[in-house]
């Protein structure tokens, strides 16, 4: 479009991510994750372009939330992390800007959208049955799970790119290769989301869960246009001794299902903007 990406921006990019997943900086790290930190940069610029048409105010307490995570996973304190940016020679304010565009475009798709999400009211209800079902064991499980999307353009590259990331992950981690590879806000913070009770979870992901143990990454799956793999960081049983609040889980099960119709029409937008735009490699 009318925006550039610099190759100033691009290394400072490339950098920035070996930085936050702790990978050394060398000559064959930087070739692994280029590819994926041009296509990063080119939605950050594209994204940033839509924002513009609006007059948001930043999401404040989400980046300081976001910042305070990144400094406890590097170890020091939140106002040392400008000066670790700095020692290692990598643009902060660039970072920052990053991390803004990307919770603007949180709430822009969420302004735009919002209206037009409709909740199936029988799925609601079977879900909602089957975990009361479920209600009557003394015990269930909570997982503290962690994830990497990525967008699926073509069916054909699913096997390829599944081969790629699982290398990756064997040779960096799951969290690094979140951060660098996955296309989700979440990559943000490593892919982390957090613990999760069994009972807000589909079938389909309880079917992938089962006897699995911490540390597992279950088999990649495909939802919409996105290619999933989930990572059980920590498992728990709970005791039920509690009476079933079945407006909150309800609650909780809409709130779920609007989150995936955001995350596509997240995806469609930006599809949509991308495909309309000219973008050039020289």
């Amino acid at each position: 479009g009318n925006e550039i990406i610099t190759s100033f921006e691009l290394e400072n990019k490339i950098k920035t991510n070996l930085l936050i997943t702790r990978t050394q900086i060398n000559q064959e790290n930087i070739n692994k994750i280029k590819k994926f930190a041009l296509k990063s940069l080119i939605n950050l610029k594209l994204k940033n372009s839509e924002i513009k048409k609006y007059n948001y105010q930043d999401n404040q307490v989400a980046i300081e939330d976001h910042l305070r995570k990144i400094s406890l996973q590097l170890n020091v304190k939140k106002s040392e992390l400008k000066e670790i940016f700095t020692n290692n020679k990598i643009d902060y304010e660039q970072y920052l800007n990053e991390i803004k565009t990307e919770f603007l475009w949180q709430k822009l798709i969420y302004q735009i959208y919002v209206k037009k999400i409709s909740v199936n009211d029988d799925e609601i209800t079977s879900e909602l049955n089957l975990i009361i079902a479920n209600n009557k064991k003394k015990k269930f499980e909570e997982y503290h799970l962690a994830e990497i999307e990525l967008e699926l353009d073509n069916i054909a590259d699913k096997e390829r790119m599944i081969e790629e990331i699982q290398n990756n992950i064997k040779e960096i981690g799951f969290k690094e290769t979140a951060i660098n590879f996955s296309s989700s806000i979440t990559s943000i913070n490593g892919g982390d989301l957090g613990w999760i009770k069994s009972s807000s979870l589909s079938e389909r992901i309880l079917t992938l869960l089962k006897e699995k143990k911490p540390g597992d990454i279950i088999r990649p799956y495909i939802e919409t246009n996105k290619l999933i793999f989930l990572k059980i960081v920590d498992k728990r049983t709970t005791q039920n001794n509690q009476a079933l609040n079945i407006e909150g889980i309800k609650n909780n099960l809409i709130d779920r299902k609007k989150k995936e119709l955001l995350d596509l029409y997240s995806n469609n937008h930006l599809s949509k903007i991308r495909n309309s735009t000219l973008i050039e490699i020289q």
